[in-house]
């Protein structure tokens, strides 16, 4: 009976503090998730036309030494189409309000996966005081696109053209489709050289000797290869919850 009023209890929590839920900006609703306690603020920035279910239960474990925040861009999973480009820029005014209007205050560190590293890098150069730590899971390595030949940019921004068009509805293209402007934006990012860094790379996608040109030059970074797919945080959940446990003790 007791371990019934125990099982009753953990859900009843859970229920009360992970409620999905929206935020209306100007007509245009977001649907965020936001639970667990504490100083620091953990935000997740998923990857390309991934919802936040993506995460799985990693968010749920972070929640006993943080509080968690998890949110769909706009024209992904339950948001709304988006009224603005799909810009870099234009995202993370779209996060900031989200934030400003639910009073999530920083200090937060930033787990981005691959294009949502993208969005967590340029965050942290536009408001470096606010960030305490970063997370990059197999983040998406600008110099690979960089250092292609013409012809073969071409070719890549033509495959994914096919896959987006074959395997997503309408609205989740939006954001592969202006991803190449979007690299503009990593160019002379000022980022603040002694922020922890911690960058996981997985080996599905050799990305590696890219990667590892992001942190040039940070003082607290460590770069981290990892066996298994480029959602790597499915494959070590545990170690993910370990490295952002750590960044928010750093």
């Amino acid at each position: 009976m007791k371990n019934l009023f125990t099982i009753a209890s953990i859900i009843f929590c859970i229920n009360l503090y992970s409620q999905e839920r929206y935020v209306d900006l100007d007509g245009q609703k977001f649907r965020i998730k936001e639970f667990g306690k504490g100083e620091m603020t953990v935000i997740f920035e998923n990857g390309m036309s991934d919802s936040l279910e993506v995460w799985g239960s990693i968010p749920d474990s972070v929640a006993s030494f943080a509080r968690v925040f998890l949110y769909d861009r706009a024209d992904i999973g339950k948001s709304d189409t988006s009224h603005l480009e799909r810009t870099i820029p234009n995202m993370i005014y779209e996060l900031r309000e989200v934030l400003k209007q639910e009073d999530i205050k920083p200090p937060y560190v930033l787990v981005g996966h691959s294009f949502g590293s993208l969005i967590t890098r340029y965050f942290s150069s536009q408001y470096p005081n606010e960030v305490k730590g970063l997370l990059l899971l197999d983040p998406c390595p600008e110099s690979y696109w960089e250092e292609m030949s013409e012809q073969d940019l071409k070719e890549y921004i033509e495959g994914g053209n096919e896959w987006y068009r074959t395997k997503f509805q309408k609205k989740y293209r939006k954001e592969w489709y202006q991803f190449m402007p979007n690299i503009k934006y990593m160019t002379n990012l000022n980022i603040p050289l002694d922020l922890p860094v911690i960058m996981v790379s997985a080996t599905a996608w050799n990305w590696y000797d890219y990667q590892k040109k992001i942190i040039i030059g940070f003082k607290n970074a460590r770069h981290i290869l990892l066996e298994g797919e480029h959602h790597i945080f499915k494959n070590h959940p545990s170690l993910i919850v370990e490295y952002i446990k750590e960044l928010t003790i750093e």
